[in-house]
């Protein structure tokens, strides 16, 4: 659209003297516009024929991002050993738009290098090497500039525990016990009879049955009972008490190591 801007200024004396001439018929036909007449006279503005002349610019908006539905498939949920690799897949869920990802170091370096590899048109690889050594990771992500929600996302390092010649991690190994399960000795009325009333007692005896863990779980129609204590008296002999507070059937399970004692798994019924 093009603006002209105009300033008219009328010329009453004109107007007046053309009023009284207009029997005549005489001062009509040399009067201009320019000279003054019945339809005044007209002065332009300067910028009446400034027009631009750069080329009209159009402003494109980027496309909106709805960073909510983008989804992580495959995200470590705990603990993870220092020097592993990380991956994890990002799928967009019909967002369009570009992916940026930085995996950011326990002191605050980023880390070299992040590869991103599409799977599929819904799925983005991610894969890194966490080496910068044990603590917190953050992944920052975002799709078209716009911070994924929750992001940066943390993953924690621990250090690995050192293995030992078979590949087994010494700390974690359990000793073999050399014991016989089968020469353990039981008595009492809580092997026999259930009681909804008082505390349910029987002995554990394994003073022939070399040395090893005692091992007592109660499981009842609603789950393991509500409790069962274990005390050594002395000498691999071991008092246990334990309590339920519904009626039904029961079944109290006692092992001597990894082996069961004489007569486990005990059925019982309480009413």
């Amino acid at each position: 659209m093009f603006k002209v801007s105009q300033e008219m200024r009328l010329n009453t004396q004109a107007v007046s003297s053309a009023s009284s001439q207009s029997g005549s018929g005489s001062g009509l036909e040399n009067n201009s516009p320019e000279e003054g007449g019945i339809f005044g006279r007209y002065q332009r503005t300067p910028d009446a024929d400034a027009y631009p002349l750069e080329p009209p610019r159009v402003y494109v908006a980027p496309e909106l991002t709805d960073a909510g539905k983008v989804q992580l498939l495959h995200f470590p949920s705990g603990a993870v050993r220092v020097n592993s690799p990380l991956s994890f897949v990002i799928k967009r869920n019909g967002v369009k738009g570009n992916f940026e990802v930085r995996v950011e170091s326990p002191n605050g370096q980023p880390i070299q290098p992040v590869q991103q590899q599409q799977v599929d048109p819904e799925r983005f690889q991610i894969d890194c090497q966490l080496e910068a050594g044990a603590g917190l990771y953050k992944v920052h992500i975002k799709c078209n500039s716009v911070t994924l929600p929750r992001s940066p996302f943390i993953i924690v390092a621990i250090a690995g525990v050192v293995e030992s010649s078979e590949g087994k991690p010494e700390d974690s190994a359990v000793p073999i016990l050399e014991s016989d399960a089968s020469k353990v000795q039981s008595r009492g009325l809580g092997l026999t009879h259930v009681s909804l009333v008082e505390r349910n007692e029987f002995t554990v005896d394994g003073s022939q049955a070399g040395t090893n863990m005692l091992l007592v779980g109660v499981l009842g129609q609603r789950g393991p009972c509500e409790e069962v204590v274990i005390k050594h008296l002395g000498r691999n002999v071991h008092r246990v008490t334990y309590r339920v507070g519904d009626p039904g059937d029961y079944i109290l399970v006692a092992k001597w190591g990894e082996q069961h004692i004489p007569g486990s798994p005990f059925r019982l019924n309480a009413e």
